[in-house]
């Protein structure tokens, strides 16, 4: 349980509670299973001069919207390189499915649309299907370069008792795990701008409904734990359906072409149980 407390702004109560197993199948495979997964989450003493800020930044209000998440998520991972072996080529696969109010919204007959959304404690709870997988390939050209590539899309659909997905559970681009020459999380969604094009600044979280990305990193060793690296990326976020506030969100055939790409190189420090 957190509580935090700004008194000039807001006070954000928030619980969270997960019960699950974790298995190996082998050394290389592990499946994760979390039967309840809750999040709770409620605003309250929010000042007016902070709630004009809300009515006029979307990104904004729902980082600190009412939620009620409650459901189940599977995940599977495999990665060939957990066993020790000098094959070419080696392969990482994670495959992640999250549920949340789908049981209670059937029976209930939740449907947002027509002004029948359901509450728990006061709260309407999450109504969401969320899929996402990445796939990595490792090609070793020798022993000491690799070609690491990397391909990851998520997907998440709300219905019933929701019109857009949780902020916690939205997909962002940009970042230094991500497309490394963008500002964390700043991308999309599609080929909408919130900040101003004629101006540099920061730009906040901005969520999307589903997400592309694809790596390409050439890896080379330099000289005992550093090694040099040369890579490109691509991909950015959309909306499902359309979102007026932001144009241009809506994932179309023109997806291709609001791609956000960069190339870069880079040193990364090996140390075995940690990279830099």
């Amino acid at each position: 349980y957190e509580l935090y407390s700004r008194t000039d702004q807001y006070t954000l109560n928030s619980a969270r509670a997960t019960y699950g197993y974790i298995w190996k199948e082998s050394l290389q495979k592990e499946h994760q299973l979390t039967v309840f997964n809750f999040n709770f989450v409620r605003p309250s003493n929010i000042t007016d001069s902070f709630q004009r800020q809300l009515d006029t930044n979307i990104v904004l209000a729902r980082s600190i919207e009412k939620q009620f998440i409650i459901g189940s998520i599977y995940n599977f991972n495999y990665n060939s390189q957990l066993k020790q072996n000098n094959r070419r080529n080696n392969f990482y696969f994670n495959g992640n499915v999250d549920l949340s109010g789908n049981i209670p919204g059937i029976i209930s007959g939740a449907n947002v649309e027509t002004g029948k959304q359901k509450t728990i404690v006061g709260v309407p709870y999450s109504q969401y299907i969320r899929l996402e997988a990445e796939f990595r390939h490792y090609y070793k050209i020798n022993k000491n370069t690799v070609l690491a590539s990397r391909a990851l899309a998520g997907l998440g659909y709300a219905y019933g008792n929701s019109q857009s997905m949780p902020f916690v559970k939205a997909f962002f681009a940009g970042g230094t795990n991500d497309l490394r020459g963008f500002v964390s999380r700043s991308l999309g969604p599609g080929n909408y701008y919130a900040g101003n094009p004629a101006a540099v600044g920061y730009l906040g979280d901005q969520p999307g409904d589903m997400k592309l990305e694809f790596n390409t990193e050439l890896r080379g060793k330099l000289f005992s734990v550093v090694k040099g690296a040369l890579f490109i990326d691509a991909g950015n976020t959309w909306l499902v359906r359309e979102d007026s506030l932001r144009p241009g969100g809506k994932f179309s055939s023109a997806f291709l072409s609001q791609m956000a790409v960069n190339t870069g190189v880079g040193l990364r420090f090996d140390f075995s149980i940690l990279v830099l």
